[in-house]
């Protein structure tokens, strides 16, 4: 269980170290770190168990849980899904080999004001929920800085963004969830669903933001953060569907677009390589996970 130490470890975790940039993050970067204003919310329970590696049907062997760099990049990203790979930086090399499942559980009052929120709202939360149990069980500790890096930028095609901005999505009725979403079902309003293969990505999503849709394709076009430029600021409607870089030519993947031409012909909306300044986590200390 977490325990009330974990709110003095996060003023180390969340202190800004000084450095030689003179540049406020929060003012200049285009790609920013999730900072929250302690005190942080933090799971009744939590778990962490190391990964055991399962052979499938085919003999291959499948590895399951996270490292611990991408449950950082999670923990530390403003939206609702993860940081680029190039924003977290430093740390001992068994952050990137050693995997782990790590559940958590939050309080029973947590819980049914997590089902009051919408889905980003609820993505905050784990998030500093995440940041939390990193501080205390891991014992993390980082900086954040600003560095030039490459990023990709979205902006308006030459012709024009193709973006219908649809109403806003109601708020969410926690005495009538809504059942789970499935592979052939439309997409409610303020939901998305990823849909990925070995040689295609589908993503659905209705009444959603340019903030949301960015941060569910952020990592599919390798390690350069992702930047919105479009300008719109509204809800809309979208589905879709590319081949993703690192897929071979499979059957369903040969008629597909990049993302990149899936964006423009789809969206109206220009994939643009650039540099920028860019907020990055860098890891000054972090240990093996204390025991459960």
């Amino acid at each position: 269980m977490l325990r009330a130490r974990t709110l003095a470890a996060l003023f180390t975790l969340l202190t800004l170290t000084a450095s030689a940039q003179t540049a406020d993050p929060a003012q200049t970067a285009v790609a920013r770190v999730f900072h929250p204003a302690p005190p942080l919310p933090s799971y009744d329970v939590a778990t962490i168990k190391p990964s055991v590696p399962v052979t499938g049907s085919n003999g291959m062997i499948v590895l399951s849980g996270t490292t611990v760099r991408r449950y950082i990049r999670t923990a530390f990203a403003p939206a609702s899904v993860s940081l680029a790979p190039s924003q977290v930086i430093g740390g001992p090399e068994w952050i990137d080999k050693d995997t782990y499942t790590i559940t958590g559980k939050p309080s029973a009052d947590l819980e049914v004001a997590l089902r009051k929120m919408t889905n980003d709202e609820r993505g905050v939360q784990q998030h500093m929920m995440q940041q939390s149990l990193l501080a205390d069980r891991f014992h993390l500790k980082v900086h954040s800085e600003v560095r030039v890096m490459s990023v990709y930028a979205l902006v308006p095609a030459k012709g024009g963004l193709k973006i219908k901005e649809v109403a806003a999505p109601p708020p969410p009725d926690p005495l009538n969830p809504p059942p789970p979403l499935g592979p052939n079902a439309p997409v409610r309003p303020g939901t998305s669903m990823m849909m990925m293969s070995a040689g295609s990505r589908t993503l659905k999503a209705g009444a959603t933001t340019m903030t949301s849709f960015v941060s569910r394709i952020s990592t599919e076009m390798g390690d350069r953060p992702m930047i919105d430029q479009t300008g719109f600021t509204g809800y809309f409607d979208v589905e879709l569907k590319w081949a993703p870089l690192d897929s071979a030519t499979t059957s369903d993947s040969s008629d597909l677009p990049s993302l990149a031409t899936a964006l423009e012909e789809t969206l109206g909306i220009k994939l643009v390589a650039t540099k920028g300044p860019v907020e990055i986590v860098v890891i000054d200390s972090i240990d093996h996970p204390s025991e459960n």
